[in-house]
């Protein structure tokens, strides 16, 4: 039964809708389930790590508080704060533009070490000191920070908070006002750019360092900096200790190896970012979504019809396009995660995968219930596997058609019981059945006492006139193996009798929307149920037509075995066929052919001949066929006097026939 082509469109877009609504639906879900942050942050990371440019010389320096330098002193931190006098001093006389400490001074020490920092401060240079909040238990509030308190409160002073992740990785950057970086900016006269909201640091490519001085070089730089290393630069001031792991951070650098950095470098990161207008600013959320539903709905709407491998490539293409797009964003300054987009193109493809999946399951399913009924195992999963539209929407083709009915059942039917009937019947069919299938046949229906069956459908079938002749053969056997069953009941002497005719036909799925089948309509099918009938008039159990002995193989053994019967004319038929049935008989095969020759070219003589000849062979070793052989010699011989009555000229040969078709009535 052939679907409808606005139908199958109108499927085709609903199983599209269906499949981008769930695609959305599964994206929506992972996005707020625990695994989609950690991914995300981990895009941003790789993303950071594998564009980090050249860091841009923004007259920025970092003097570390390092180990050489405590060694070179002898001291441990905290030093005394007559050294940071000293370093203030030197850094001011050789040009610096402002110091800003990343230290907290929130304990006294000497009146001496304090007085001397403090007179320091008050010199030339602007300096910015570290201010920061630190969490105070208390049972009376929540949650409150409270600021450290400095020895030093007439001094300028700038915030080194960092909003770390809870990864433990810095991304965002201190924009507070008062951040230590902004403050040490604005002291020494620098245009920069605030931090746009949730601003996120840019980080430099580790392998070009940043400019660095030990603190000790820092106290002498004329002896031990190169000229003008200091001159109006803007300089960080902090403790730089990796081994003591204090004031360390990761970064998303650690993606490709890159270690914690100290504080003060992220300062001085922050620093840049802000001189040079390098922040990266995330596209605010319904962007990347709204990329993702769009690419999502480009697939889905080129694979209405899904196509797994145009999907995947479909697929690949966009999520290139979606990864060059966020490279080209994230250089530009704006960090547009691509992650919506990749995971809903995978929901995307894995959802119409599942779906392709369980619609084929389901086709196969339906295609096995079809057909199940009709062909053997092997068939239906070949039909499955092949997938067998056309089968299911109907078409012509060549068919070997075979009908068979029991002769004389109906009559002895009357005299037993339904039960005792419905048995027999029982019995018939699984034996037929069963035959059918082992010759590949499909089986189309019973009617009554009757059995339809076609070779070369649903799956097309070159030996299909072998297989149906060799199922006629093998029906008849097992009808004798019945009879033995059915000895001594009113059905042990029912005959079986076999029509086979080759020809085209319509076959599919037929019927209406409540209930239809798989079956095969056309005159092909009306003369293969008239060859059925005409098997009374001939004493035959199989009877075929010209049409199926043709489409035998030349190499059939088969041709050995047909015998000629007649030519005849079948009820609701115009045209007459020639009709053959199976023998064993050589000689008498043989004798038919020359006599079909003959006949066919209107050489009665010799016709005559074959008739006598068959007579003879009929009487000492075919009794069968006597009749048969008289009724042909009968014919003839009227043809012959006819001829020779009208005194007509000789038939030329390769002329049409005059032998006329024996009409049959229906049967």
């Amino acid at each position: 039964m052939a679907s409808h082509p606005v139908s199958i469109e109108i499927d085709a877009w609903r199983a599209w809708a269906l499949r981008l609504l769930l695609a959305l639906g599964l994206l929506a879900v992972l996005h707020v389930t625990p695994v989609w942050v950690p991914v995300q942050r981990l895009e941003y990371d790789l993303l950071s790590s594998l564009t980090a440019p050249v860091r841009p010389d923004a007259g920025v320096l970092v003097v570390g508080l390092d180990e050489p330098s405590l060694a070179a002193l002898n001291l441990a931190p905290p030093l005394p704060r007559r050294l940071h006098a000293q370093l203030v001093d030197a850094l001011s006389a050789a040009g610096t533009a402002a110091l800003g400490i990343d230290m907290l001074f929130g304990v006294p020490q000497s009146a001496a070490d304090d007085a001397a920092l403090a007179q320091a401060l008050q010199g030339r240079m602007p300096v910015v000191l570290a201010s920061a909040e630190v969490a105070v238990q208390s049972s009376q509030v929540a949650q409150y920070r409270q600021t450290v308190p400095t020895v030093f409160p007439d001094a300028r002073h700038g915030s080194v908070a960092l909003d770390v992740d809870d990864d433990g990785v810095l991304r965002r950057a201190p924009a507070q006002d008062d951040a230590l970086w902004r403050v040490l900016a604005q002291s020494g006269g620098r245009a920069f750019t605030p931090p746009p909201p949730g601003a996120l640091l840019r980080y430099y490519a580790p392998e070009v360092p940043l400019p660095y001085a030990h603190y000790t070089q820092a106290l002498d730089p004329v002896a031990m900096l190169p000229p003008g290393a200091l001159q109006g630069r803007l300089v960080l001031l902090g403790q730089h200790t990796p081994v003591d792991s204090v004031d360390q951070f990761a970064t998303p650098l650690r993606e490709l190896g890159g270690g914690p950095q100290s504080g003060v470098f992220l300062h001085a990161t922050a620093l840049i970012n802000g001189l040079a207008g390098d922040w990266v600013v995330p596209a605010h959320p319904a962007g990347p979504a709204l990329q993702a539903t769009l690419a999502m709905g480009v697939v889905a709407g080129l694979t209405r019809r899904w196509a797994g491998w145009r999907a995947v490539w479909i697929s690949l293409l966009l999520a290139l396009l979606a990864l060059g797009g966020g490279l080209w964003a994230y250089l530009t300054g704006v960090w547009w995660s691509t992650l919506p987009t990749l995971a809903g193109l995978a929901l995307h493809l894995n959802v119409g995968a599942a779906d392709s999946y369980w619609r084929e399951r389901r086709r196969r399913e339906q295609l096995r219930n079809d057909f199940a009924r009709y062909v053997p195992p092997a068939v239906v999963d070949a039909l499955a596997a092949s997938g067998a539209e056309s089968a299911l929407r109907g078409e012509r083709r060549v068919l070997t058609l075979l009908f068979s009915d029991l002769a004389g059942f109906t009559s002895a039917s009357e005299h037993l019981p339904p039960e005792a009937v419905a048995q027999a019947l029982n019995a018939y069919f699984s034996r037929m059945t069963r035959t059918v299938h082992q010759h590949g046949g499909t089986l189309d229906k019973f009617i009554g006492d009757a059995v339809m069956a076609f070779w070369n459908a649903p799956l097309p079938d070159p030996a299909h006139a072998e297989r149906a002749l060799a199922c006629a053969q093998a029906m008849q056997v097992e009808m004798v193996a019945l009879r033995d069953e059915w000895a001594g009941t009113p059905f042990g002497k029912v005959q079986l009798r076999i029509g086979l005719h080759t020809g085209e036909a319509a076959v599919g799925h037929l019927g209406s929307h409540e209930r239809f089948t798989y079956t095969a309509v056309g005159d092909a099918v009306n003369t293969a149920a008239r060859l059925e009938g005409a098997n009374k008039v001939f004493g035959t159990g199989i009877l075929l037509s010209a049409a199926t002995r043709n489409a035998l193989s030349a190499d059939s053994a088969e041709h050995a075995h047909l015998l000629w019967l007649d030519a005849v004319v079948l009820a609701g038929r115009s045209a007459g066929i020639d009709v053959y049935t199976l023998c064993d008989d050589p000689a008498l095969v043989a004798i038919s052919r020359a006599l079909h020759g003959h006949l066919q070219a209107g050489e009665w003589a010799q016709a005559l001949l074959c008739c006598a000849a068959w007579q003879a062979h009929a009487r000492s070793l075919a009794p069968q066929w006597l009749a048969h052989a008289n009724q042909l010699h009968s014919r003839v011989q009227v043809l012959a006097n006819t001829d020779s009555n009208s005194d007509s000229a000789a038939q030329t040969p390769g002329a049409v026939s005059p032998f006329s078709a024996r009409a049959l009535d229906k049967s």
